[in-house]
């Protein structure tokens, strides 16, 4: 039994926020790293600073200090009012420890660090920091640890997926201990203009690591589609996947069966961006398209 890939070699603009961005457009080489003060969100700091480094870029780590009043569920019966000096405290000593991170992590790696701590909820703060600063990626891991106040970033990253303007690379904890390296990309197609939007930003990150670069789209797509894709990243070994969220038909399909697994459990860092104003209806006329056959 055999499935068809087609690796398609058309390039396409982006949209976002409702302007055509063009690879080698203006937007800044700025990453954002959100954090939260765990080991395990820091860890993603390393893979960032690289990218950074490649592409002569910046990075921005931010800490968003929840205020305990916003904590307090709203409730009819008398509740303890928090302390704000002890507020203060909490917000003061999360400022102290972002920059000493950004003094060492910009010593480190060579690399410009900025740093901000940002007041509100998480993941409005990190998606709005990547609009007001125009970054051009974030990188986070999907889960945070060290105990429930510190695990904010896993139950935010979601969010920050779906909303942000730019993409972001998601790193599950396996990912994070991979090498610093990546020498190939596996991008993840459905012949629509939405799911191509994904196509500039895989180049740029394999341009940085001077990765190879793959398309794959199954057609037509198979009864299992997620276990093919699965199947096929376990047969060429990238080390990296990029794929853009939403969808109709196999994208659909895909999202809702593998995408989780592969944001979460996977052991490779996923690109994802969410496209603004595109239509998810394949155009079999756009683009030009190299059929190879391989084993399910």
């Amino acid at each position: 039994m055999t499935e068809t890939v087609e690796i398609e070699a058309a390039s396409r603009p982006v949209r976002r926020l409702g302007k055509l961005i063009f690879r080698g457009g203006s937007m800044s080489n700025e990453i954002i790293v959100p954090l939260d003060g765990s080991s395990l969100a820091d860890t993603a700091v390393a893979h960032a600073a690289e990218i950074a480094r490649r592409v002569g870029g910046t990075l921005h780590l931010i800490r968003v200090h929840t205020p305990l009043m916003m904590l307090v569920p709203p409730s009819d019966s008398p509740v303890a009012i928090p302390n704000p000096m002890f507020d203060e405290r909490l917000r003061s000593v999360a400022e102290e420890w972002l920059a000493n991170r950004a003094q060492s992590v910009s010593t480190l790696n060579d690399v410009q660090v900025t740093f901000d701590l940002r007041v509100g909820i998480p993941e409005s703060e990190v998606v709005l920091a990547a609009v007001e600063r125009q970054a051009r990626l974030i990188v986070c891991t999907t889960r945070g640890s060290g105990g429930p106040a510190l695990r904010w970033l896993g139950s935010v990253a979601d969010n920050i997926m779906r909303h942000a303007c730019c993409p972001v690379l998601a790193m599950s904890p396996e990912a994070v201990r991979r090498p610093v390296t990546i020498r190939s990309v596996l991008v993840l197609l459905d012949g629509s203009a939405a799911s191509a939007a994904i196509v500039p930003h895989a180049e740029w990150l394999a341009h940085a690591f001077a990765a190879e670069i793959d398309y794959l789209r199954l057609v037509p797509p198979p009864a299992n589609p997620a276990q093919a894709i699965l199947n096929h990243i376990q047969r060429t070994q990238p080390d990296a996947v990029a794929l853009s969220t939403h969808g109709r038909g196999f994208t659909r399909i895909f999202l809702g069966g593998v995408a989780d697994e592969l944001v979460r459990e996977s052991n490779l860092p996923i690109l994802v961006f969410r496209p603004h104003d595109l239509d998810w209806t394949v155009d079999s006329r756009e683009g030009s398209v190299n059929r190879t056959t391989v084993p399910a």
